[in-house]
């Protein structure tokens, strides 16, 4: 499987029986949305880069009332892995300071690394646990 982005990730994941290939999608989205979330409390990109500061140069966490947070996550949908926005401004504010992966673009590691835990971890139980 392909790690480098999660388009090539969800084309990977299409050449496994359906079922399995939903299993992993379903497992790898609470990993990917804990590592959104760390680099959405850290006011940085999901590559490390600090967000910009606000107009006045202070730093800008994006918090005020916490309802961004919490609807900033990843959800399977089938084999795909989408992001979820909960709150209307999100796309706004997202958009001007990323959380997640550039669409299409490489991974960072540690995304890389909880995607192929979790593809291991379930053709593992699906082989009934064998190593």
């Amino acid at each position: 499987m392909s790690f480098a982005s999660l388009s090539q990730f969800t084309a990977d994941l299409r050449r496994l029986p359906r079922v399995v290939a939903q299993k992993v999608a379903t497992a790898a989205a609470p990993a990917i949305t804990a590592l959104a979330l760390e680099t959405f409390y850290a006011g940085e990109n999901a590559y490390g880069t600090t967000w910009a500061p606000g107009e006045e140069g202070q730093k800008v966490t994006l918090r005020k009332t916490g309802a961004l947070a919490r609807g900033v996550h990843y959800v399977a949908i089938g084999t795909k892995l989408r992001v979820a926005l909960g709150v209307r401004y999100a796309k706004y504010q997202i958009g001007k300071r990323p959380v997640f992966p550039g669409q299409g673009g490489a991974l960072p590691i540690g995304y890389v690394r909880s995607l192929q835990r979790a593809a291991v971890d379930v053709c593992r139980a699906e082989m009934g646990g064998a190593r």
